[in-house]
C-alpha cells in the first residue's frame, strides 16, 4: 500500500519479520484470530444492582438510621396521602361517568309536542325579563375564549389527573423501598 509521499506502508508480522501491508492478508488474519469475548459477570461486589445505585451508594456516605426512619416515615404518610387522594378521585370519576350516563339518556328521550311549547314558552318569559343580563353575557362571551358551562373537570381531566397520582404513587413506593 502506498502513502500519499510515495513511500510503501511496511508492517511488522506476528513473526516480527517487515513486510508491505497487505490489506487482504491483514483481513485473513483477522478473521483467523478473532476471539470476541463476552462481558464478566460477577466482577463487582454491586454486580446484582442498577447503575445507579451502584454510583450512589459508593459515593455517598451511608445515612444514619434515625433519619432514615423518619424518611420512611414521611414517604409512607405520603404514600396513604396520595392514595386517601386517588380513591376520592376515583369516586368522583365513577360519579360523574354516572351523571354522563343520567344526562345522555335524558338528552336521547325525544321531547314532546307540549312540552317543546312549554319549554318555548318559558325560554321566552326568561329572555323578557333578562334582557340586560343576557346582553352581558353574550358580550363577555364574545371576548373570553373559554366556552360556557366548562367550569366542570371533565371526567377525561379527572382520569388524567388520577394517573397522574398513580405514577406519584409509584414513584413513592420506589423511594420508599430504596431506603
Amino acid at each position: 500500500m502506498k502513502l500519499p509521499d510515495g513511500s510503501i506502508l511496511m508492517v511488522t508480522d506476528e513473526n516480527g519479520v517487515r513486510h508491505a501491508y497487505d490489506a487482504n492478508y491483514a483481513r485473513q488474519y483477522y478473521l483467523r484470530t478473532r476471539k470476541l469475548k463476552g462481558r464478566k459477570k460477577g466482577t463487582s461486589p454491586d454486580a446484582g444492582l442498577p447503575r445507579n445505585s451502584r454510583v450512589r451508594s459508593s459515593l455517598q456516605p451511608k445515612k444514619n438510621p434515625a433519619v432514615r426512619a423518619r424518611q420512611r416515615q414521611a414517604l409512607a404518610a405520603r404514600i396513604k396521602t396520595l392514595e386517601s387522594k386517588l380513591n376520592k378521585l376515583e369516586a368522583k370519576i365513577r360519579q360523574r361517568a354516572q351523571e354522563d350516563r343520567e344526562s345522555a339518556k335524558e338528552a336521547a328521550k325525544p321531547a314532546s309536542a307540549a312540552e317543546k311549547r312549554k319549554k318555548a314558552k318559558e325560554s321566552e318569559k326568561y329572555r323578557d325579563k333578562n334582557k340586560q343580563k343576557l346582553a352581558n353575557k353574550a358580550k363577555q362571551a364574545s371576548g373570553d375564549k373559554k366556552k360556557p358551562g366548562t367550569s366542570k373537570t371533565s371526567t377525561e381531566d379527572l382520569k388524567k389527573l388520577a394517573t397522574k397520582v398513580k405514577g406519584q404513587i409509584a414513584v413513592a413506593k420506589q423511594r420508599l423501598a430504596a431506603l
